[in-house]
């Protein structure tokens, strides 16, 4: 009776998918061997299946988190919003410095435009700053370009625009400036100084200064002209 219950019960699991396999050592040799052990059961297909899909499914979203977690985190300059583009990662050498944050005073830097006129942030204590950085490669850089043209002309001697051109050539820049007839001041960072002190790892990235010198918002990526516009208003007041 016993047996038949065993016999029974290995039927059922053989059905299921999930029969035990023997080993595939002889039951009984000319030795006289002992049978051997049976091995571990094998997997159903199905739960095999699943088993795949839910690595697949975990690797798929590790990897989702950790491409967001890299732009938004640890690579790029701590920003108080986000534009809607995407950002360009900077080839760095050197691990750079913190960036400063919202509230503190933004890093003073001299510099000269691609016209040769002096640029000095201090000097422009008094009028709220919009500090652009970003280069003739960043596609994201490029479509932002006319929308800052256009609120640099709404907006005149109100707001100060400074765009520092990271890795980039003098010559390339310029060309680039009277190409897309940009007005604003344009800077080549051929030292990366500027961008070093803002801790910028990511293109395009904007700083927001106020009058009095203290930094009232960042922004890492592109962004759209109503932001802009936005970001303009409330530095202006």
């Amino acid at each position: 009776m016993a047996d038949s219950e065993v016999r029974d019960d290995e039927a059922l699991l053989d059905e299921c998918g999930a029969s035990p396999a023997l080993s595939t050592a002889p039951e009984g040799g000319a030795g006289g061997a002992e049978p051997g052990p049976r091995s571990h059961r094998r997997v159903p297909v199905w739960l095999s299946n699943i088993l795949v899909l839910a690595v697949a499914t975990a690797l798929i979203l590790s990897g989702v988190w950790l491409t967001g977690s890299w732009r938004t985190q640890g690579s790029v300059a701590p920003a108080s919003g986000q534009g809607d583009g995407g950002v360009t990662m900077l080839s760095t050498g050197a691990p750079r410095g913190a960036a400063p944050q919202v509230g503190q005073e933004a890093p003073a830097f001299k510099a000269t435009d691609i016209n040769g006129a002096p640029v000095d942030l201090t000097d422009l204590r008094g009028r709220p700053v919009w500090l652009l950085f970003g280069a003739t490669w960043c596609t994201d850089c490029r479509t932002e370009a006319p929308d800052v043209q256009a609120i640099s002309q709404e907006y005149g001697d109100q707001l100060a625009i400074i765009a520092v051109h990271v890795q980039d050539k003098t010559q390339t820049v310029a060309d680039y400036v009277q190409r897309l007839g940009l007005t604003y001041t344009t800077v080549v960072d051929t030292d990366d100084a500027i961008s070093s002190a803002y801790g910028v790892y990511g293109i395009p990235a904007h700083w927001f200064i106020n009058a009095d010198g203290t930094i009232a918002a960042t922004r890492v990526g592109a962004m759209s002209p109503d932001q802009m516009r936005a970001q303009a208003r409330a530095l202006i007041g």
